[in-house]
């Protein structure tokens, strides 16, 4: 009987977890209001009533997406960060960002996801409910504005508001990225090879904060050396 049960419940997380997953390639493509459970349905190769039986809305479906990809984001960001702690400043920007860049290859739909969610997240959250989301987010920027404080005090990044700086450097790396997932995505075609793209995703972010050309090139050319010696693919 236990075996059963346990067979059961795995049954019922794999249905879950199929759901989300169709839930999560409509929602990128319509976003919130024009996600039609049917396509969620169909993108999940199951009966919409079934559908109904894990999640009783589409309100109640998409805070379980939400949450659970705020936790996917969360996960990753936070063992990106511990992975390149000992760094030097801008060494571990690089290789935040190169293993960001990496992630986004493998599965643009996370990043395509957390440029949609500041459209929507107030219409499945309350704000109270929003804070736990919130504050994974903020932990994220706390993280690149205490290594963007490093760089200032050692004098490889300008001297600026660290904050500011961390909030100018993600968003411009984001919307670079975003354009690079246009064409991974097929909508554009790629005229340049993998770490071209790369340094131009991530020029104007370290050329923002003032880093020498140089110094940024060589922590790039280091990363992509390390992870070829590690057999890694990009």
């Amino acid at each position: 009987m236990a075996r059963n049960s346990d067979k059961n419940a795995q049954i019922r997380e794999e249905r879950r977890m199929q759901i989300l997953d169709a839930a999560l390639t409509t929602y990128i493509s319509f976003g919130y209001n024009g996600t039609d459970m049917n396509v969620v349905a169909e993108k999940a190769q199951l009966a919409k009533g079934l559908i109904y039986y894990y999640y009783k809305s589409k309100k109640e479906l998409f805070t379980a997406l939400f949450s659970w990809m705020f936790e996917e984001g969360y996960a990753f960001s936070d063992t990106l960060l511990k992975n390149t702690k000992g760094k030097e400043p801008v060494e571990q920007l690089m290789a935040y960002v190169y293993g960001v860049f990496g992630a986004n290859k493998a599965n643009p739909r996370m990043m395509q996801f957390f440029i949609r969610v500041p459209f929507d997240a107030y219409a499945i959250f309350s704000p109270e409910q929003w804070k736990d989301g919130s504050m994974k987010s903020d932990m994220h920027r706390e993280a690149l504005t205490k290594i963007i404080g490093r760089g200032i005090s050692q004098g490889v990044i300008n001297a600026v508001n660290p904050s500011s700086a961390a909030n100018s450097f993600w968003t411009v790396f984001v919307a670079n990225l975003f354009e690079y997932s246009k064409l991974m995505s097929g909508k554009q075609t790629p005229q340049k090879n993998e770490i071209d793209i790369l340094r131009d995703v991530v020029r104007f972010c370290f050329q923002g904060l003032g880093v020498d050309n140089d110094l940024w090139n060589l922590c790039l050319e280091r990363i992509i050396s390390e992870n070829k010696e590690s057999g890694g693919d990009h």
